[in-house]
């Protein structure tokens, strides 16, 4: 993946390392990035599980997990930022600066009553009812109920945006292929072993709180010690509020203790994304900012991961934001 010398022997010396690597879709951002976590695995997977308690931090203001079956009370902490709030009364087809369908725009305007005291309390209601409601129906239905975003020129298809990512695998090989099959066909085909949960969060990135709704796959690798890779973990993206079409994350915890006093494993995380504002001559001075900054937050993000499973105190906690957030 391109990393040098230097860059492996600053990993073995305990720091993060992210390279951002060149994509043939200008939409298309791409990261590559690793870090030597000094803690056994099973306990990064067991304070990753606790996804409230380890990514909550000033760049995660708001988070929450699911639960199975997921519930409206699980997004009762959720509150909209208020220029989203301010943008949603006037929202319409091609002009809304918040992602979203259509119906979901007519819904605002037909189920809140702008003109009252409390309609920004009537819009966090909406808000969380169909966020509930896209979780349910896509773990029925799968990547086509991820619907559209209708708050541009054209209609943008969010099972498309993510079978294209999927399909785009070059400039990085596509590991773990029956995993990121499961995530094309979800919910059909889940890997032996796997278990995936949900989460929504509010993450600070560029200028705008994003409002991000995740789901996770954790799967058990079968390898043959002391070397490989033990688990891969997978961050799909169902629907943000701003800047972001699709996400995957893909995170593989790689065991080695042939290194004499090492007890953990190296994190090597890879990061793709589809994003707004990368094209025509406005996009030709926004990607390099846009690449830069989610690529600092990559950095920014493996630097947490290691803090928050190398200290012994789980109840620690002070993420800073992914590069979904990020993004």
């Amino acid at each position: 993946m391109g990393f040098s010398t230097a860059d492996l022997r600053a990993v073995q010396a305990g720091s993060a390392t992210v390279k951002s690597v060149n994509t043939r879709v200008r939409e298309e951002l791409a990261h590559v990035g690793v870090v030597y976590v000094d803690a056994p695995i099973e306990r990064f997977i067991e304070r990753f599980r606790d996804i409230e308690r380890f990514e909550r931090g000033p760049g995660i203001p708001q988070i929450g997990r699911f639960g199975s079956p997921p519930r409206l009370e699980d997004l009762e902490a959720l509150t909209l930022p208020a220029p989203d709030v301010a943008a949603l009364r006037t929202c319409r087809p091609g002009d809304c600066d918040v992602k979203l369908s259509a119906a979901a725009m007519r819904r605002f305007q037909n189920d809140v009553a702008w003109s009252s005291p409390d309609a920004a309390r009537q819009a966090n209601e909406v808000a969380r009812e169909m966020i509930l409601e896209l979780v349910r129906a896509y773990q029925i239905g799968g990547n086509p109920a991820l619907g559209h975003y209708d708050d541009g020129r054209a209609p943008l298809s969010v099972a498309e945006q993510f079978g294209a990512l999927l399909a785009a695998a070059d400039p990085l090989p596509a590991p773990v292929p029956t995993l990121l099959a499961y995530l094309d066909a979800y919910p059909h085909g889940r890997p032996t072993g796997a278990e995936d949960f949900f989460y929504w969060s509010v993450v600070d990135f560029g200028l705008k709180q994003t409002v991000r709704v995740n789901h996770v796959t954790i799967y058990p690798l079968a390898v043959t010690p002391p070397v490989g890779v033990m688990y891969a973990i997978a961050i799909k993206q169902l629907y943000a509020s701003h800047y972001f079409h699709t996400t995957l994350e893909l995170r593989f915890l790689v065991n080695d203790d042939r290194q004499a006093g090492r007890r953990g494993a190296s994190l090597v995380s890879i990061t793709r994304s589809r994003s707004d504002g990368m094209t025509g001559v406005k996009g030709m001075l926004l990607r390099p900012i846009i690449r830069r900054r989610s690529r600092d937050a990559v950095r920014g993000y493996l630097e947490h991961v290691k803090r928050q499973v190398e200290r012994p105190d789980p109840a620690a906690v002070g993420a800073p934001t992914t590069l979904q957030s990020r993004r």
